[in-house]
């Protein structure tokens, strides 16, 4: 046997070819190896084999390579096996290569999160841009930069059920990255046919999932502690952060997001709402990308974690500068009304509503939490009001809430009044009928749609009953997006496509607040109408970002009311309209407009505005209250650092480091994609291949490729994943393909753009037309056709006359310096030459490619001698050797470098960890006899976090040991990818 492989390496092990990743010693002293297959069915699958055991193993010699004389027509095979190669090779640049190049319009500010991603040896941010700034955008070209180097193999999405197809639909459309949609019909197709000891993450390597799925889904929730990815990313992760007042489903989605965040090498967390207003809550997120920047969690500053996040606002001078110009100005609409006789009546019976708990202060607390619910009920609608009303006095009725008889009979006279509301009484709804007869609106016109929030789902029920009988509309024309079960989300997301398509018949959108967040509503839409205001300013701008946001090519409409009362208990309460206009205030360039009530979150917000409701202090002196806060934070963002973590943007440039030459992106032989994508395309057309039933077509003047699907892009067996002959979910999701399983693909983000644009107006909201780019699976497929051409351990041989001199002869090698992980950190590809007199040299390959002009047309000439190709792969081999093992030792130098101070940086921080300890649990005192038990019980839990301390940073270190150390190998693995002679 063999001596144990280093990372890197590649072997032949059961019948297969892999590369080694990782060697480890087991007991009895076994070795283990974790490989990365490269061939056949084990591509990109990995596998641990205990080495010894395995008699048929052996290493791979590069110089065992088998020669085969290329006859094709200009050395085609040739050609697209080099290529196929240079675009399978990760690249180790940390300069950005997608900027510019997705199917998105290039937007300066959006480079920022991509150069501090890349600068970051572990990717770890927080993107907390404004509303509508692009932030799956921002994540999407993250993702693509990672994938492009080897980074992002496995991805995981977190996200809301409502968004779940809209981001699965961004990230193919604009960044061509295939996720496999785990909703709730998709979990329970493959429930009965999936095995039970299998790990449904296991057969997806890109997929996207709901949070409340993962938190609900026991087997789900088992499978994520069994599973590791190289980027997961948490959209809308205010939801996941620890609270103030924090609930037991807020606690269960923390839980869940910190062990997501330990099952990752790179984490992107996504939110507009980054805290709470508290500094535990901004703390939470930070733990989750790197728990050692936080010793304390009330303390956070703003130098320890600015490279961790990233935040602008709309007022923002970079954004400004970038979208300015292209997003419409909003127009805002105050609607005022009188309240019906009826109405005034229940507003002040609610504001006068004395319960005989309101006499225990003990309680009070839970009285006034029900008035303040009460009066969000009542500012909603009647139909709100009253089930408020049934449920307590049912709880009053059957114990379960406190409340004595007599409070029950007050409820009940108070559940008359609301119920004397009708339809014609009820002052806000007339008014907004008055409102779409003023705007002529008649739901004809397709892409004039209205998007109507209510915070209340018992509102949104009412009135999508109501609108469709005085409107006379009908049932499809009027849809509702109000929450439910899990398994309400798939209906979410056909409500949400609908609304977005122009040939759908829905014409208005009635939500509750759950489709406030993420969602894109503006394709057919530029009217929003708050029928009730939230009582949090950050939510009011989450759902004007529904419409409002860049891609809407109209003014923006947003409507609100306000009841106008004769009592002056009710005009005390009515404050929300105060919160509107600090929200303009916020877009004229306040920044962040959390510091008008001090909070973050939407939670945090409404109980500083029901505090003020439910002490009637009035609408001026709550905005005055609101003034002061906000000229409190502007004072302390220059002068407190700890309160310019929570409120500033963060906005420093990523930081630039020099390029080496081993560091430079792969070569490459085609011009461009569509060139080469073109190349492979005839030559997979060939009858004898039998690839395409149907022969696809090309249209250079289109830039345009057709295809049908080709059997082998087929899903073999998706546990009940896919439908039957679906197309494999690693290449492109299901909905991505045309009818009769075609589909197109150009490298025009123009015409990207304009397909979505058009699917929009179509029937089915998913584009055919797909972005080729260095980015589209396609590409793997096209590697793995490739790969038939020269099987595993075989290289073409070619003959080159007048391009190389007579007994010249030029061998094309790749070879990589990895770390313990069997990652890359120097990736190389260079010609080793041989001249006519014997001397050996290395070549760039642009360089060789160049002055040999075998882009070019290039005559195949048969060898029918392979001594004198094989007679020069030892030396070559030998020189690349060489030539690597000189890169790793002027690399180690630079990289130490880089890594004493990772862990300088560290060890300070560890530091400041035990300082803090000691300020919270004291010091160890040397005589523990002493102690009393409560002292012993303190020492006890100071050990305790004490080893949790040592274990954190042991974890983290050797992560950076791992990952930025080379491997010492003597003789790092080579391939010799194509012999050339003259």
């Amino acid at each position: 046997m063999n001596s144990t492989p280093q990372p890197g390496a590649v072997i032949e092990l059961r019948s297969a070819t892999w590369k080694v990743l990782g060697a480890s010693t087991l007991k009895l002293g076994y070795s283990e190896v974790h490989c990365r297959g490269l061939s056949g069915l084990v591509r990109d699958k990995e596998a641990r084999f205990v080495w010894n055991l395995e008699k048929d193993a052996r290493v791979l010699d590069p110089t065992g390579v088998h020669l085969v004389s290329d006859t094709s027509p200009g050395l085609s095979d040739t050609k697209l096996h080099l290529e196929a190669a240079f675009r399978h090779t990760p690249t180790t640049t940390r300069r950005a290569i997608t900027l510019g190049q997705a199917a998105i319009d290039d937007l300066t500010f959006q480079h920022l999160p991509v150069e501090r991603a890349l600068a970051q040896d572990r990717v770890r941010l927080l993107i907390a841009d404004d509303v509508g700034l692009g932030k799956t955008l921002e994540a999407g070209l993250i993702a693509s930069e990672l994938a492009l180097r080897g980074r992002a193999n496995r991805i995981l999405v977190v996200t809301t059920r409502a968004m779940l197809t809209q981001f699965q639909k961004e990230f193919w459309t604009r960044f061509s990255i295939p996720l496999a949609r785990l909703d709730s019909a998709a979990i329970r197709r493959m429930r009965n046919r999936i095995p039970a000891h299998y790990n449904v993450f296991d057969q997806f390597d890109r997929s996207i999932v709901s949070i409340d799925t993962l938190k609900r889904d026991a087997q789900i929730r088992d499978a994520i502690r069994h599973s590791y990815w190289d980027l997961i990313i948490i959209d809308e992760a205010h939801n996941a952060a620890v609270r103030k007042n924090t609930t037991g489903t807020n606690s269960q989605r923390a839980d869940l997001a910190r062990l997501l965040s330990r099952r990752t090498d790179s984490l992107l967390l996504l939110t507009a709402t980054p805290h709470d207003g508290s500094q535990e809550s901004f703390a939470s997120l930070i733990e989750m990308l790197d728990p050692t920047r936080v010793p304390d969690p009330s303390r956070l500053h703003r130098s320890d974690i600015e490279d961790l996040v990233v935040r602008r606002f709309r007022t923002s001078p970079e954004v400004v500068a970038d979208i300015g110009r292209e997003v419409p100005k909003r127009e805002l609409f105050r609607r005022s009304f009188p309240l019906s006789p009826q109405e005034e009546l229940a507003y002040q019976s609610v504001a006068d509503l004395h319960l005989d708990l309101d006499e225990e202060s003990s309680r009070g607390r839970a009285i006034d939490l029900f008035r303040t619910t009460l009066a969000k009920a009542i500012f909603s609608s009647p139909a709100a009001c009253r089930e408020t009303l049934e449920r307590r006095i049912r709880g009053i009725e059957n114990g379960t809430a406190r409340g004595t008889p007599e409070d029950r009979d007050r409820l009940l006279a108070l559940a008359s009044q609301v119920d004397a509301i009708d339809t014609v009484a009820f002052s806000k709804y007339q008014d907004l009928l008055q409102l779409l007869r003023d705007l002529r609106w008649t739901g004809r016109d397709p892409r004039d749609r209205l998007v109507i929030f209510s915070e209340r789902i018992a509102t949104v029920s009412w009135l999508s009953e109501r609108l469709r009988l005085d409107l006379g509309l009908s049932g499809e024309q009027v849809a509702r997006v109000d929450g439910g079960s899990v398994e309400a989300d798939v209906r979410t997301q056909q409500v949400i496509e609908a609304f977005g398509q122009a040939r759908s018949s829905v014409r208005i959108l009635i939500a509750s607040d759950m489709a406030s967040e993420g969602l894109n509503l503006h394709f057919q839409c530029h009217r929003l109408i708050h029928f009730d205001l939230p009582w949090s300013l950050l939510r009011f701008q989450q759902r004007n970002g529904r419409i409002d946001r860049y891609g809407q090519d109209r003014p923006p409409q947003i409507t609100y009311f306000v009841g106008e009362s004769t009592h002056p208990k009710v005009r005390q309460m009515w404050v929300l309209e105060k919160l509107v206009a600090k929200d303009v205030a916020a877009q004229e360039g306040v920044g962040d407009p959390a510091v008008f009530l001090g909070a973050g979150d939407t939670e945090g917000e409404e109980t500083v505005v029901a505090e003020a409701v439910a002490a009637g202090i009035g609408a001026d002196a709550f905005e005055a209250q609101m003034d002061a806060r906000a000229a409190e934070a502007t004072s302390h963002l220059s002068l407190d650092d700890e309160f310019a973590a929570l409120f500033g943007d963060y906005a420093i440039p990523a930081p630039r480091k020099a390029e080496v030459a081993a560091d430079l992106a792969p070569p490459r032989l085609f011009k461009d994609t569509f060139t080469y994508a073109t190349a492979m395309i005839e030559r997979l057309s060939r009858p004898e291949e039998c690839v395409f039933a149907v022969a696809p077509s090309v249209v250079q003047e289109e830039r345009m490729i057709r295809m049908t699907i080709p059997e082998d892009m087929r899903a073999r067996d998706g546990f009940g994943y896919a439908s039957e002959g679906a197309v494999d979910g690693r290449y492109m999701p299901e909905e991505a393909v045309g009818p009769g399983d075609r589909i197109e693909l150009t490298d025009e983000a123009q015409v990207i753009n304009q397909a979505i644009d058009q699917a929009k107006m179509q029937e089915r909201s998913w584009p055919t037309v797909q972005y080729l780019w260095d980015g589209h699976p396609i590409l793997e497929w096209f590697a793995d056709r490739a790969s038939t051409f020269f099987p595993e351990h075989t290289a073409p041989v070619a003959y080159l006359h007048g391009r190389l001199e007579p007994g010249e002869v030029a061998v094309i090698l790749h070879g990589a310096v990895p770390n313990a992980n069997g990652a890359p950190v120097v990736d190389r590809w260079a010609v080793v030459v041989r001249t006519p007199d014997g001397m050996l040299r290395i070549e760039e390959v642009p360089d060789f490619l160049s002055r040999t002009r075998f882009a070019d047309n290039t005559p195949s000439r048969p060898i029918d001698d392979l001594d004198r190709a094989r007679g020069v792969i030892p030396a070559a081999v030998d020189r690349f050797q060489t030539h690597l093992v000189d890169l790793r030792r002027a690399r180690e130098a630079d990289i130490q470098r880089d890594l004493d101070n990772v862990l300088d940086r560290l060890a300070a921080l560890e530091t400041r960890f035990k300082a803090q300890l000691a300020l919270d649990l004291g010091d160890v005192l040397a005589d523990e006899e002493t102690l009393s038990s409560a002292e012993k019980r303190r020492l006890t839990l100071r050990r305790v976090k004490e080893q949790k301390i040592e274990r954190l940073f042991q974890d983290w270190t050797e992560w950076f040991e791992r990952t930025r150390r080379m491997v010492a190998d003597p003789n790092p693995h080579v391939d010799v990818k194509a012999v050339l002679v003259g």
